[in-house]
């Protein structure tokens, strides 16, 4: 019997994020499969190492979810990394991480 360690409910959500590495600056865009307060499950075209910090960025509007141009803004750890394959496309990697940080930024916040 398995026993579930999350103490933060997780949504299925398919969002658009880009996520940068923060020692690297490398970046790429890819979209979300769930998300919580405290982690996220992400698929990316490339491998992020386990244990490296990031920056996310996912995008609120496209799912009309928010104003257009709200976001949320996180900045986090990869904790897992699994290789996969989406029906004989591109590789695609999904990536687990934990969320220490995170603001949401609507539209009205953004200079323009």
């Amino acid at each position: 019997m398995t026993s579930e360690r999350r103490n933060f409910h997780r949504y299925d959500l398919s969002l658009p994020l880009t996520v940068r590495r923060a020692d690297t600056g490398q970046a790429t865009e890819g979209h979300t499969r769930d998300i919580s307060s405290r982690g996220i499950y992400f698929l990316i075209p490339s491998e992020f190492p386990t244990g490296c910090r990031i920056d996310l960025t996912v995008s609120l509007a496209r799912a009309g979810m928010g104003e257009p141009g709200s976001f949320v803004a996180a900045r986090g750890r990869v904790v897992r990394v699994e290789p996969r394959s989406r029906n004989g496309d591109e590789p695609t990697v999904g990536v687990a991480a934990v969320i220490e940080s995170y603001d949401i930024i609507r539209s009205a916040q953004i200079p323009s």
